[in-house]
């Protein structure tokens, strides 16, 4: 099931796991580093914060024992929640079992799109592509990857643009590129032909360079994985289109 895009939800499942930390904190007699407990106030705070943002009062804002980064836009608002949740998983990877760390991780996929929603730009990305691989791991539906795929393109049309439009890099794990990349299978595996060229044009206009494997190995997968003749076709054109030029002599 995906995670609503909702704050009064994020805040609800954080506490869930709060409780399991605060156990696995008493048993290790209070240490960890950080402090669960911090990261777990802040996350609070920021949601009240955002929550008084939803409900039209941002005179509001200024809460006790909560300091809103500076300059305290949705940008860096959302930075910083993203940040804290990323931090929270990773502490979590420590001190619990790993399907509670990738748990608390897909959390940012929603915040996110929160903040998307409300006209914040996304500049922290690593956190949120990794709980959406978490997530798309987990589907299977279609109709469920259709959803999914809907979240992903809220993340990407939000991107801060000097990300987005950074089209060229070494780094293979940049997470703009595998937002990307992921976006496009998982409008594959939604079986929906016009998510796929969406995604597949996205590709090639952001990543030009990887396009052609992307493309190469997807018509791999048609046969290994027996898609739809419709996905098959509209893999087989863009394959056709960004590899199978020939030179005339």
């Amino acid at each position: 099931m995906l995670p609503p895009v909702d704050i009064a939800y994020i805040a609800e499942a954080l506490r869930i796991y709060s409780e399991a930390l605060t156990e696995v904190l008493e048993d290790r007699n209070g240490e960890a580093d950080p402090d669960p407990r911090v990261l777990l106030k802040a996350l609070s705070d920021l949601f009240d914060h955002l929550r008084r943002l939803e409900d039209g009062a941002p005179d509001q804002v200024a809460m006790d024992g909560f300091t809103p980064p500076a300059s305290a836009d949705l940008h860096s608002l959302g930075n910083y929640g993203i940040d804290l949740l990323a931090r929270l998983a990773a502490l979590a990877g420590t001190l619990l079992a790993p399907p509670k760390a990738r748990a608390i991780e897909e959390l940012a996929l929603p915040l996110a799109c929160w903040i998307a929603r409300r006209g914040g730009e996304l500049g922290y990305l690593e956190p949120v592509v990794n709980g959406a691989a978490h997530l798309a791991n987990r589907l299977m539906r279609p109709s469920e990857l259709e959803q999914l795929y809907g979240l992903l393109t809220e993340v990407v049309n939000a991107v801060d643009p000097r990300i987005s439009q950074h089209t060229t890099s070494a780094d293979s794990s940049r997470p703009w590129r595998v937002l990307l990349l992921n976006r496009a299978i998982v409008a594959t595996r939604s079986h929906q032909p016009a998510l796929m060229e969406e995604a597949f044009e996205s590709v090639i206009e952001y990543l030009p360079e990887e396009a052609p494997t992307f493309f190469r190995e997807g018509m791999e997968q048609m046969d290994a994985l027996n898609y739809p003749s419709q996905v098959r076709d509209l893999m087989q054109r863009f394959y056709q289109q960004c590899c199978g030029r020939r030179v005339l002599h």
